[in-house]
């Protein structure tokens, strides 16, 4: 409800300037890599069904990119001369290039609700591009996902970005270890780790190693290398358009940015940690889940491995932000039901309760803080939306079952990680 409220974009060239440095930061890349061809030079060709299928995941009235082509003149476009387009994307495929227009991305500021505003840190930059860099785009993730899924290149804990994963099953999987432990006995901290700006400050050569380590084929890993060169990021200002040099992240908007994430975030997941102890992803959200039988031991596993985490995430050229690290303790105990994590220079004590992905964990699993916040929830948005609609007669019916809508979806988000709770309410 709060997107309801229109803000005006950022105009001043220094402040644009100031946030663009800020949320694209610059990094070293190393020259290109050519890449041995493992699979015979054989492509998969680009078939008429395939860019079928592409045109129907674009939506007709999506906003456009530099190129102003709105989605519903390119689609009809394709169904009258399919073999043009899929020549040109089979060119592409050989060559290993992504054309250099195709790589142009356009700022857009979202501001985030209750920051201040001329702060990098207040806005969620998303990147409009060409519809044709993106259904490219798609080719390219139709032919390497299969790919990934079938080397098992990505961890079952990365809940993110991908089919038959949600963040109930992240939620799922952090109670349910928590649930283990309380059931063996023993006790169970939940550390949630915050990575600053993390999609805009990926590395590229990380990506590219990952993507070698998991072995595609040399034509798709030539295209994603000239994928991720040369892009240019352009935004408007009082003094006309900018131009800013990209050197590293993944595109928030484009396709194939988030397989790439998980691809190189996977890294983290697979760390060596101590017994007991779990990584969860969901995107760039990670959970330390550490279970062991005295608290003692559940703070030295859980700063082990925090500090494991830090130094993979700086090595990939990201940043954890140690401040709004948050922990709880989940654990039958009265007494010494507290714990202490070092994260870098911070010692983060433990909460009586925490959000995790929506969701609030308290010390008991009892979820009695979640409730209370899930119906105070349902009601602010009621009421937001309740004034927008005429206050003489009342909403129609059709709008009533909009609100009853709303508010069910906000009471029972993730009800199957805490319905057992409500038993013993």
């Amino acid at each position: 409800m709060k997107r309801l409220r229109k803000s005006p974009q950022v105009t001043c060239p220094r402040l644009l300037k100031q946030i663009v440095t800020t949320l694209f930061p610059h990094h070293e890349n190393r020259g290109r890599q050519v890449f041995v061809q493992p699979n015979d030079g054989i492509i998969p060709p680009v078939t008429v069904d395939e860019l079928r299928e592409i045109c129907g995941r674009f939506g007709d009235n999506k906003a456009p990119g530099l190129d102003g082509i709105p989605n519903r003149a390119l689609k009809l476009a394709v169904k009258t001369r399919p073999d043009l387009f899929a020549n040109t994307f089979e060119a592409c495929l050989k060559e290993g290039i992504f054309p250099a227009q195709w790589k142009k991305q356009k700022l857009v500021l979202l501001p985030k609700p209750d920051k201040q505003p001329g702060n990098p840190a207040s806005y969620r930059p998303i990147c409009l591009l060409d519809t044709m860099g993106k259904m490219m785009e798609r080719v390219i993730y139709n032919r390497l996902l299969p790919i990934v899924e079938a080397s098992n290149g990505l961890s079952e804990r990365q809940f993110g970005f991908r089919r038959a994963h949600s963040t109930v099953d992240a939620i799922g999987m952090v109670v349910n270890l928590a649930k283990g432990a309380l059931i063996s006995g023993g006790c169970c901290a939940v550390v949630a780790l915050d990575v600053k700006n993390a999609f805009n400050s990926a590395n590229w050569n990380r990506i590219k190693r990952a993507l070698a380590d998991i072995g595609v084929p040399g034509y798709l890993a030539n295209l994603v290398e000239n994928y991720l060169s040369e892009r240019t990021l352009w935004y408007g200002t009082d003094d006309g358009s900018k131009e800013y040099i990209v050197t590293a992240g993944v595109p928030q908007g484009s396709v194939l940015g988030p397989l790439l994430w998980n691809i190189m975030y996977n890294g983290v997941l697979v760390l060596p940690v101590p017994e007991g102890t779990t990584i969860v992803g969901f995107a760039d959200d990670l959970a330390v889940v550490v279970a062991a039988k005295h608290p003692e031991d559940v703070e030295v596993y859980a700063t082990e491995t925090v500090r494991a985490v830090k130094s993979w995430l700086e090595k990939a050229g990201l940043t954890l932000a140690d401040a709004k690290t948050e922990a709880v303790l989940i654990t039958k105990r009265r007494k010494n039901n507290t714990v202490k994590v070092e994260v870098g220079g911070h010692t983060v004590v433990s909460k009586p309760a925490i959000k995790y992905l929506g969701v609030i964990i308290d010390t008991k699993l009892s979820f009695r803080e979640h409730l209370e916040y899930a119906c105070q929830k349902a009601a602010s948005a009621t009421t937001a939306l309740a004034k927008m609609l005429p206050n003489i007669g009342g909403p129609k019916h059709c709008r009533r079952l909009v609100l009853a809508g709303v508010v069910r979806s906000i009471q029972l988000y993730s009800s199957p990680v805490w319905a057992e709770a409500l038993a013993n309410s």
